[in-house]
């Protein structure tokens, strides 16, 4: 990095670049922050504006730096860049990483077993088990309905304590369409919801499961600590169905939900049964986050003065 940025010191002050510096520029960019190389328009219209001066090397590092793909690799880049800083969950600035060994030890009192079950895993990027799994020592279940993914997410959760399985997962068992999206997490059983996002790339024929069949095989406790969902359209119907059909009852719940505004009982298809038992205790762009009732009383005997 320190070598990036001595180039583009130098650079800097440049109204305009050559076409082979310009290219060379941006390949190391898209290689150094995006950890890949430049796609051919991407690659196309930097080198073309930095050779017409239509853009700074200042205007470029910013655009690569504030994208959506920037932000999710940080934790990789922190790794990569700061390699004796591996025990780090996150930039902390605490004297001697107190913050971070904080809270694994808080986590560990909000759980029962550090055991996860991460359904629609696709891959590290995005992942809501990653972090559990590398930072805190979980105990993982992934379940992936898109055979070609498998390979990937081995390779990206590595030797981490995690077991994967390859099925679809529904209210009821059998066979079904798989339509592969625009991007590996638009796919989905639902042809209508994954077009939603543009055209689809193709489909596969996926056996289908039910969560508690899958639970039961796996041997996951009834009391596992977290089910986290994102299955494209199906994720209230999964739920649902978990609730009605099983005694299973994770104590935290991460499900898709959209955009639903301020969550509150009765706003999502689920059953009745579910809004007895779980409490909405937080909400991102996509995703609500439900506490099992009683949790609190049942970690601690009654809930913190």
């Amino acid at each position: 990095m320190t070598r990036l940025w001595g180039k583009c010191r130098r650079l800097f002050g440049r109204n305009r670049l050559s076409q082979q510096d310009a290219a060379q520029l941006v390949d190391t960019l898209y290689r150094k922050l995006l950890l890949r190389a430049p796609d051919p328009s991407g690659l196309e219209t930097y080198t073309a504006l930095l050779r017409e001066g239509g853009a700074t090397v200042a205007h470029v590092l910013d655009a690569l730096m504030t994208s959506p793909e920037f932000f999710a690799n940080r934790a990789e880049l922190a790794q990569r860049c700061y390699p004796h800083q591996r025990d780090g969950f996150f930039a902390d600035i605490s004297q001697f990483g107190e913050v971070s060994t904080l809270l694994r030890a808080m986590i560990d009192m909000s759980c029962t077993n550090k055991i996860l079950v991460d359904v629609g895993v696709m891959g590290r990027s995005g992942s809501n088990s990653y972090d559990l799994l590398r930072w805190f020592g979980w105990q993982g279940l992934l379940v992936e309905a898109n055979s070609g993914l498998i390979g990937s997410i081995k390779a990206q959760f590595g030797p981490l304590n995690y077991r994967i399985v390859n099925s679809a997962v529904s209210d009821h068992a059998g066979t079904a369409t798989l339509h592969i999206g625009s991007s590996d997490g638009v796919s989905s059983l639902n042809e209508g919801h994954s077009r939603m996002f543009g055209a689809t790339r193709g489909s596969i024929t996926v056996e289908l499961e039910t969560l508690p069949a899958i639970l039961e095989r796996e041997q996951i406790p009834l009391h596992f600590d977290l089910l986290s969902i994102d299955i494209e359209g199906e994720d209230m119907k999964v739920l649902s169905h978990l609730i009605a059909s099983s005694p299973y009852r994770p104590n935290w719940i991460i499900v898709e939900a959209g955009d639903v505004g301020d969550y509150r009982a009765g706003s999502l298809p689920l059953i009745a049964a579910f809004d007895e038992l779980y409490e909405a205790v937080g909400q991102t762009q996509a995703n609500l986050i439900f506490r099992r009732r009683g949790l609190v009383a049942a970690l601690y005997g009654a809930a913190p003065a």
